[in-house]
């Protein structure tokens, strides 16, 4: 069992992206101390980071609480994020090792044999490693933090609606040019993709929650 306030601090964070907790449940310290068998201190401190990330509110003599999804706060992420993503394409065509270049690609063949209806968790979960591969191959240290946290989000809010695409095959198409350009080393092909690709998913979303 996990013993350190960060490791109880990511599983947390993982089920409240998951959804495994829902927005505007209260958490029950009592249970989680039982559950990771540690003090009370590690448990409040887990809490306090991811209130400090704005995952739950901490509020005195009542509990905490799962924070809800804030779809103005969710359109501002997307807005920084697709900057900061076209940068971290960029930089990985030039440092990404031939592992990760094969990484991406087989990512995208396993995207294509989904059903955009019924395995869009599984198209979620996979486009979040795609993006955190390109993220670590960037081997820029800031890059990687700040689109981690970004991306923390936006991973919940698709959960949240549980988004499914209009038009995978475009989509698809699109990752398959990232990956590929960045197993070429090719900085302008990928990201000008990139900047093609989360402009046309941020104005699908704008259409469909940010108006």
């Amino acid at each position: 069992m996990p013993q350190d306030n960060m490791e109880i601090y990511s599983i947390l964070l993982d089920r409240i992206i998951e959804l495994e907790y829902q927005p505007g449940e209260l958490l029950n310290e009592k249970k989680l101390i039982e559950e990771f068998k540690v003090s009370r201190t590690p448990i409040r401190e887990a809490l306090l980071k991811l209130s400090e990330k704005d995952f739950v509110k901490m509020v005195p003599r009542v509990g905490t609480y799962i924070t809800q999804v804030d779809i103005r706060d969710i359109k501002y992420a997307y807005e920084v994020k697709k900057n900061l993503e076209v940068l971290a394409c960029e930089l990985a065509a030039e440092r990404a090792s031939e592992e990760q270049a094969q990484e991406l690609l087989a990512i995208v063949e396993r995207i294509e044999t989904y059903s955009s209806q019924a395995d869009y968790k599984k198209y979620i979960h996979d486009d979040y490693f795609f993006r955190k591969i390109i993220r670590e191959a960037s081997q820029n240290p800031y890059l990687q933090n700040y689109l981690e946290e970004l991306n923390k989000k936006t991973m919940r809010f698709v959960n949240y609606v549980q988004y499914k695409m209009d038009n995978p095959e475009w989509y698809n198409e699109s990752l398959r040019t990232i990956a590929q350009a960045i197993k070429n080393r090719n900085a302008e092909v990928a990201g000008k993709e990139m900047k093609t690709h989360t402009e046309i998913f941020l104005n699908e979303l704008s259409k469909r929650f940010f108006m």
